[in-house]
Order: C-alpha cells, then sequence, then structure tokens
C-alpha cells in the first residue's frame, strides 16, 4: 500500500470517528502521515465561560506548563486568543501570521512558548459564532524546523474539510448532550404540569385550583381575574377560601408549598 492509499484509508477511519472521543486523534494521527506533527490541541473559546479543552495531545515538557500556566489565564496573551476576540473567520492561519510585531520579545512567549519548546504553530479556526470559536492548533517543537511552504500549502488545501469535519464533530457531540438532557427536561415540566393543574384536588373546587395556578406563576390578584374572565372581587373571594382550606395566609407560603409538593413528588 503507497502513501497516498494509506492516507485515503486513514480519511475514512476520520469519518468513522465524527462524534467520538478518538477523532481528534485520529485527525491528527491523518494529518501526521504527510505533515510532521509533534502536538495538537483543540479549544473552544466563549463569550459565556471560561476555554473548554477538547482534545490535547501535547510533548512532556510543554504539558505541565499548557494546563498549569496556558489554561488557567495565559492565553488571553497568545495570538490565537485574538483571533477569538475579533471573530476571525473559518481558515488556516499560521502562528506567524497571528503574532503580533515583537512578541517573541514579550514575556508570555518566554515564559510559555520558548519553556515548550514550540518551534512553529499552525491553528484551523471554526467560527461557530455565539455557540463559540473552536481553534484546532498543530504544533512542531524544537530541534525540528518550523512548518515549510510545502507543508503550509498542501495544509491550506485540506483546511475546508479539516473545518467541516470539525464542526460536524461538534455538532454531534452537542445535539448527543442535548439529547442526553431532554428526557430528564421532558420528565420534570411533566412533574410541574400535572402538580399545577392537580393541585390539592381533593380540597379545591375547579375556581380554585385555577387561581392557585395562576397565583403560583406569578400572576397578581387583578391579573388572575383577567385571565380567568371575573371581577377581582370575585378573584378575592375564591382566592380568600382555597388560602383557608390550604390554612395558608399569602402567596409566598402557597409558593413553597407548591415546590414541597414538587420535590416529594415522584
Amino acid at each position: 500500500m503507497n502513501n497516498d492509499d494509506f492516507f485515503l484509508r486513514e480519511g475514512s477511519l476520520l469519518i468513522e470517528a465524527l462524534g467520538n472521543d478518538v477523532f481528534f486523534n485520529v485527525l491528527t494521527n491523518w494529518l501526521s502521515t504527510k505533515v510532521n506533527i509533534q502536538s495538537s490541541s483543540t479549544i473552544l473559546y466563549s463569550n459565556h465561560s471560561t476555554p473548554k479543552l477538547l482534545s490535547a495531545k501535547l510533548q512532556k515538557n510543554e504539558e505541565s506548563l499548557f494546563y498549569a500556566r496556558f489554561l488557567d489565564g495565559a492565553y488571553v496573551a497568545s495570538p490565537a486568543y485574538q483571533g477569538f476576540i475579533n471573530n476571525y473567520p473559518d481558515n488556516i492561519y499560521p502562528w506567524s501570521a497571528l503574532m503580533p510585531e515583537g512578541f517573541k520579545e514579550s514575556q508570555m512567549y518566554q515564559s510559555y512558548y520558548r519553556a515548550s519548546e514550540i518551534e512553529d504553530l499552525v491553528y484551523f479556526f471554526i467560527n461557530n459564532g455565539k455557540e463559540g470559536h473552536i481553534q484546532f492548533c498543530l504544533g512542531r517543537h524544537k530541534p525540528n524546523n518550523e512548518f515549510n511552504e510545502e507543508e503550509l500549502t498542501l495544509l491550506n488545501l485540506l483546511s475546508p474539510m479539516i473545518i467541516t469535519l470539525i464542526r460536524k464533530h461538534y455538532q454531534i457531540i452537542t445535539e448527543r448532550a442535548l439529547e442526553q438532557f431532554a428526557p430528564l427536561s421532558t420528565y420534570v415540566s411533566d412533574r410541574v404540569n400535572y402538580l399545577l393543574n392537580h393541585f390539592e384536588s381533593e380540597l379545591l373546587t375547579v375556581r380554585e385550583r385555577e387561581i392557585a395556578k395562576l397565583v403560583i406563576t406569578g400572576h397578581s390578584s387583578q391579573s388572575s381575574a383577567d385571565v380567568l374572565g371575573i371581577s377581582p372581587g370575585t378573584e378575592r373571594v375564591h382566592r380568600t377560601k382555597l388560602y383557608a382550606k390550604l390554612k395558608l395566609r399569602s402567596n409566598s407560603e402557597l409558593f413553597s408549598m407548591f415546590l414541597n409538593k414538587l420535590t416529594a413528588l415522584n
């Protein structure tokens, strides 16, 4: 089997890995058949939370610094983080294209990148808008040289496919996570609705249960009367009766009673 056949076979394994924990490892291994890669990492940046590490395959001298320093806050000084801040579009970005002038003299470079013996990096940016900005990074470490023009040309040719695959992978794992939570959410919703519609049904009349439901869901006396099409005076009479039957004195006590019953409901 020649190199191209092997590359294609590994590519089919990559598609099979979509949505699985091994996806980024398979992706890195696949690219390693064509380009010399010593490390890789994938980070999701979002405006609503701290960075989320999706994958990491690091060199030993980089690993401790990556977790203790980079992810702990130093990432804000990295050139790639500015791609997130400035909303860079989907593309492949060589490290040199992201670096501000004089970056290699900065404290960030000396304390993290140089200490990690990182020689060069290449980033694939996947801009998912409000859902977050994924950065898939390939690393080259000393004593290896920087990525050469031929390697960058190949990665650039592959970048549309790589970006599409990463976006699809993230979509699959996100949808799967939502599906896992959906049954629980539906169960809780069903419990709430059942209790609201059957609240103390043995003691209260239909009208009193309707008012109890409106009070629990935040309606005022006037609002409850408007919803039910009755006068505020009539609503207050029904409310007084339901409070007396349940031995309650206020809306807050009714709400607390509802929460206690909801917690106890199996």
